[in-house]
């Protein structure tokens, strides 16, 4: 008679991030490195793929548009990869951010403040449950409109908060962030209009 045999599986083991002084990160990971963006979030420092040159055009198309708006007349801008602070332990660099001339003005006077508008371009590589996390902490720290592009799926998600559904939009639906950027508006599809 034979000799039953068990096999156990090696339980999974999780490596636990390391954490690091906000210190340490500013020093060491500001900058990023090629394709790589660094961000800060309560000791552990979370790396994402940094925007690619073939995703530029859709900042060129997302320019083109604001610079018509009556917040670039008043001097506001969308500036890519803002060093924002959403709280004392948290550090981002959304991909864009809305700043205004009143905002420039505090920053010239030592005032750290919040964009009321980001805008995210997802990669494949981003991990969806920290984009969602990161969301609830743009809205904690004051953000009043966040838009995420998926150039892959050429879709644009709205959040205006978080208890509101999610707006999508493709083809010729408008993508507004208004009444936050007055006259912000677009049909997704010449987000990704390519050059």
């Amino acid at each position: 008679m034979g000799t039953a045999v068990i096999y156990r599986e090696a339980p999974y083991q999780v490596k636990i991030p390391k954490r690091i002084s906000i210190e340490t990160f500013l020093l060491k990971y500001r900058k990023g490195g090629p394709g790589v963006k660094y961000e800060f979030n309560n000791g552990i420092i979370e790396k994402s793929s940094a925007m690619r040159l073939s995703e530029h055009y859709i900042i060129a198309n997302l320019l083109a548009v604001f610079q018509k708006t009556p917040a670039f007349a008043q001097r506001s801008h969308l500036t890519s990869e803002l060093e924002v602070w959403t709280s004392e332990t948290q550090w981002r660099k959304p991909d864009l951010s809305l700043v205004t001339i009143e905002q420039t003005r505090a920053a010239m006077d030592g005032f750290e403040p919040v964009p009321e508008f980001v805008i995210e371009v997802v990669s494949p590589n981003d991990k969806i449950n920290q984009i969602q996390e990161k969301i609830k902490e743009y809205f904690a720290a004051g953000v009043k409109i966040i838009w995420l592009i998926f150039p892959h799926s050429q879709n644009v998600y709205i959040y205006r908060n978080l208890s509101q559904h999610i707006e999508e939009c493709s083809g010729d639906q408008i993508c507004s962030a208004e009444p936050i950027v007055e006259g912000f508006k677009m049909k997704a599809a010449d987000i990704f209009k390519r050059p």
